[in-house]
């Protein structure tokens, strides 16, 4: 996360004293739309990545001794998977952009972000590379449904009869309900995962891996939106950004694996859900990232205040 701070700070700083056409670069739509994107990304990643070391916290206080100080940490097992896989893919996507508003100079060893741009790739292989991580955040769950330690499976059939009598109204918070619905929708895949394949389901890693990733999107949208509550500012606008996005994601993600998991008449019901819990209606996200890259020109980098 500050790697990426670091490389929105060296890209906001060049759009604003790289000019062409007679105006800097960070006045034209398609170099907002990189910024606002960066920014977007990396507070919802830094959020989370302070949600978890909260609650970690949290769970430490008053355990002494390293088995009882590692039994909290390792409660958070999952979180910490998340995060890694998070922020090192928001990483890569941060000095990408970077080296792309830099032009032929991202190339250059004379501007730090062609530095930036090849230090971040080691990140998604040590410590677990991201495919491993990506197996372990549904995997852990599932091990502890399998032995009575999580009602996931009680969840998921709750679930299913839920999605067949869908209620209509309108939710009173509807990011905090979309949000719920990235959960829900987690659940839906990895029940239906499980109880395909039983024990033998970790043998089917692209499924896994979808509900990985809108895992990691659910909690990532989520410790954003919380937060952004509390901050105000372009905070909410940010929040907002990465949520809208994380929902056409998991939609995607879902609808490329559920095929595998149910057949017929099933299937088309399934597919509805799929599709009802991640509707949205049209938001202009144009101006949602031109408002966050006005913060990011302004502050010359991330706009939220350490």
């Amino acid at each position: 996360v500050g790697g990426a701070k670091r490389a929105l700070e060296l890209s906001a700083k060049y759009a604003k004293e790289r000019h062409q056409f007679g105006r800097p670069i960070g006045s034209f739509g398609l170099i907002q739309h990189k910024l606002g994107e960066m920014a977007s990304r990396i507070y919802a990643a830094e959020s989370a990545v302070y949600r978890t070391v909260g609650l970690i916290d949290e769970a430490l206080q008053g355990k002494k001794g390293p088995e009882a100080v590692m039994a909290g940490i390792e409660e958070y097992a999952v979180e910490a998977s998340i995060i890694k896989v998070l922020g090192s893919e928001v990483l890569d996507y941060v000095v990408d952009e970077g080296v792309q508003i830099h032009g032929g100079y991202g190339y250059s060893q004379e501007y730090p972000i062609e530095r930036a741009y090849r230090d971040a790739r080691i990140n998604r292989i040590f410590e677990g590379t991201n495919e491993i991580n990506r197996l372990l955040i549904p995997g852990m769950l599932l091990r502890r449904a399998l032995k009575g330690q999580l009602p996931l499976f009680q969840a998921a059939m709750k679930l299913q009869k839920e999605l067949l009598e869908p209620s209509f109204e309108e939710p009173e918070d509807l990011e905090a309900h979309q949000v719920a619905a990235l959960k829900k929708l987690a659940l839906m895949v990895a029940g239906l995962a499980a109880q395909k394949y039983g024990q033998k389901v970790e043998e089917e890693q692209e499924v896994l891996g979808a509900v990985a990733d809108i895992l990691i999107d659910a909690y990532a949208a989520e410790s954003a939106l919380l937060r952004a509550r509390r901050l105000g500012g372009v905070a909410p606008a940010m929040a907002r950004l990465y949520l809208l996005q994380a929902l056409d994601r998991a939609q995607a993600w879902a609808l490329s694996v559920l095929p595998r998991l149910v057949e017929g008449d099933e299937a088309r019901v399934v597919y509805s859900a799929a599709r009802r819990l991640t509707k949205h209606e049209p938001v202009d996200l144009v101006a949602l990232r031109r408002e966050v890259a006005g913060a990011v020109l302004e502050a010359e980098g991330y706009p939220i205040p350490h």
